[in-house]
């Protein structure tokens, strides 16, 4: 116009480009007058600094995840004391296996025990396994096989021990409660897997110096135990979770081996 004065113009957006509305433009004079867009501006010169940046933590977490994975080997090789205590040729037949069997009968203990079965009643046997490699039960597996076909299993009472334990009397720690037959096996001889006593709520573990013993009563008042089948079932990678969490080398919040 001829008197100097600037007018609103109207127009209408071409395709395909956003159309500025009042709400925008305020937004805008209010980025420009409270200095966001210089800030906006030096945010994104540092963009490639940020970048550099984030690509050197990558590298040193690879780094660092590396080491942890050299350090597990290390752990599992040289600190648990299965490997302190046993060549890695008697480790590895022990690798694949999953359970223990506690069948080798313990004798000349003297009293009440019998060195072999059958067990008559109100006599002991007690039962342990050969010297290995560290383990930690997770659960029992138990067959009791009674003279004249009997069922009556609750004549049976059973106590786990951890040999040596610690204690001077020969017999070991009791490991868990005093149980009964019945609490394996069914009247119809169908198993019932326990799990294994555990100790301030955490799995125990049989070190590599120790091995685990139960004994057996027979508080009955006529039949014989013939024989008995005792299986603890093991996990080999828990013992190892285990021997590193001792030594303080497990990272909190990591997830178990």
């Amino acid at each position: 116009m001829d008197n100097g004065k600037l007018v609103k113009v109207e127009m209408m957006p071409r395709e395909g480009e956003p159309m500025l509305t009042q709400d925008h433009l305020d937004k805008l004079r209010m980025l420009l007058c409270s200095g966001m867009l210089e800030r906006l501006a030096q945010c994104a010169e540092r963009i490639p600094n940020i970048e550099s940046a984030m690509s050197r933590v990558e590298v040193q977490c690879r780094a660092v995840t590396q080491r942890c994975d050299a350090s597990d080997l290390m752990f599992q090789q040289y600190i648990c004391p299965g490997n302190v205590n046993f060549s890695q040729r008697t480790l590895d037949e022990y690798s694949d296996d999953a359970q223990v069997n506690l069948e080798d009968p313990v004798t000349g203990l003297g009293g009440d025990y019998v060195n072999a079965f059958p067990v008559p009643p109100t006599k002991l046997i007690r039962l342990t396994h050969k010297p290995r490699p560290g383990y930690t039960p997770t659960k029992i597996a138990i067959d009791l096989n009674i003279a004249g076909g009997g069922n009556n299993y609750l004549d049976f009472t059973l106590q786990f021990y951890l040999v040596p334990g610690g204690v001077s009397t020969g017999l070991g720690l009791e490991v868990g409660p005093q149980m009964r037959g019945n609490q394996f096996l069914n009247k119809d001889g169908t198993q019932i897997h326990v799990p294994f006593p555990e100790y301030r709520n955490a799995p125990i573990d049989v070190g590599s110096l120790e091995t685990l013993a139960l004994v057996i009563k027979n508080n009955g008042a006529a039949n014989n135990l013939d024989s008995a089948f005792v299986t603890i079932y093991y996990d080999n990678k828990l013992f190892y979770a285990l021997c590193k969490k001792r030594c303080g080398c497990v990272t909190p919040g990591a997830a178990p081996m």
